[in-house]
């Protein structure tokens, strides 16, 4: 899949509310939309994809069960063979789980395959669920999905969930699960068009891979939701996605950046481009992930980290190095009574816990038996600083601004 907008191949016609300015190039129409009511400049060819694209996202990764509830027609098939297996009306909450190479699919309520309820899925390859009708959704270890729900086995009886859905659907789940509904319009708006460049090229470089995005990436609580406005929202930029040399560019995104965003080849090891190097940021400051202090007991940190097989005890000293202008660490040396240990930051961090330390922009102490981590920011500080983004909404900045201002250097284009 060909994701290259080449202007050398595109005619230019740029359209400003009251006067014209043509471009000389080939065949690509600039207009003007009209979105949030406020004229703003979005190059338009929305012919360059037919169809709004599907993505795959990694719900469920190398688990032995998980709970699954259906309430309105739905069938069951082998999708490698495309082989239909079950049709049901209604599936009451069940735990699935693989054994011997098929799926089992027995009622909670009454579990055991010979009380009756339950079913057996042959698991020749992967397993696709498919609702029949509008307005119902799959219930998945509790959250709400609209999409197709795949099934694919693993070794030692273990298996992945994946959900196929097209973007715009996924949108509306992934803006409620990572921003406050209550935000300003402008500042959902910035967030739907990065999200939504963020998927496509995740579809674009991942096309052959099992999952495009994993959940861990961000947050998604999954695509049923009953949002109207992010709903209108997302409808309203429909198609709309960032280009930076006229290619679709990973619209990456972070709660908290702390005060300056940050390189994506420091943080990632991708290739720095201008858009993703870092930007001052003077607006994320009400956040209270701003500046942060964690304490927690050494033998706490030791064993996170032994859990990863690593034989580290005793430790002294955690240093974030090789640190951007936002603060953040590229790696981090954990020096202890068997010697030193350099990780990936972002590696570290997610050992230790994400949400235990919110950053890589951290300094350590020793206190007792404690280590105490004061940082700044949420997140791995790349792209748009989400509460910079309300905080420049609030201030009267428009979506196309924020957008301009956190990811400089790109252009907006409508390709569907």
């Amino acid at each position: 899949m060909a994701y290259k907008l080449s202007k050398n191949n595109l005619k230019i016609k740029h359209v400003l509310i009251a006067s014209c300015i043509v471009f000389l190039s080939v065949a690509l129409l600039v207009s003007c939309l009209r979105i949030s009511s406020k004229p703003e400049i979005v190059f338009k060819y929305d012919t360059y994809l037919k169809d709004t694209p599907e993505i795959r996202v990694l719900l469920l990764d190398d688990v032995k069960t998980a709970e699954i509830s259906i309430h309105q027609p739905y069938s069951i098939s082998n999708l490698d063979r495309s082989v239909g297996l079950v049709q049901g009306i209604d599936l009451s909450k069940s735990t699935i789980r693989l054994k011997s190479g098929k799926f089992l699919v027995e009622p909670i309520d009454s579990p055991g395959m010979s009380k009756g309820g339950g079913f057996v899925i042959e698991a020749d390859g992967k397993v696709e669920i498919t609702l029949h009708s509008e307005g119902g959704y799959i219930s998945l270890n509790n959250s709400k999905y609209l999409g197709k729900i795949l099934l694919v086995p693993g070794s030692d009886e273990h298996f992945s969930v994946l959900e196929e859905i097209g973007i715009e659907t996924y949108l509306t789940g992934v803006v409620v699960s990572e921003i406050p509904e209550k935000w300003q319009d402008d500042a959902i708006y910035a967030q739907v068009v990065a999200a939504r460049s963020y998927a496509v090229y995740q579809k674009k470089t991942k096309n052959n891979s099992s999952f495009h995005i994993g959940k861990l990436g961000l947050a998604y609580h999954g695509s049923y939701t009953n949002k109207l406005r992010i709903n209108e929202i997302v409808e309203k930029t429909r198609g709309v996605v960032m280009v930076y040399d006229w290619e679709v560019m990973p619209g990456y995104f972070h709660s908290t950046c702390g005060g300056h965003t940050e390189d994506i080849n420091l943080v990632f090891g991708l290739k720095s481009i201008p858009p993703l190097s870092g930007v001052q940021c003077g607006y994320c400051g009400k956040s209270r992930h701003y500046r942060w202090e964690k304490r927690l007991k050494k033998n706490e940190v030791e064993r996170k980290l032994q859990n990863y097989k690593f034989d580290i005890k005793h430790i002294y000293d955690i240093v974030a190095e090789k640190k951007g202008l936002g603060g953040h660490g590229s790696t981090v040396k954990v020096k202890h009574s068997g010697g030193t240990n350099s990780f990936d930051a972002n590696v570290f961090r997610l050992m230790v816990g994400p949400n235990i330390l919110r950053s890589t922009a951290f300094a350590f102490k020793e206190e007792g038996d404690l280590f105490v981590f004061n940082g700044k920011g949420w997140g791995h500080g790349v792209g748009l600083c989400q509460y910079g983004m309300e905080g420049m909404a609030e201030s009267g900045f428009q979506w196309f601004d924020i957008l301009k201002y956190y990811y400089p250097g790109i252009d907006l284009v409508k390709i569907y």
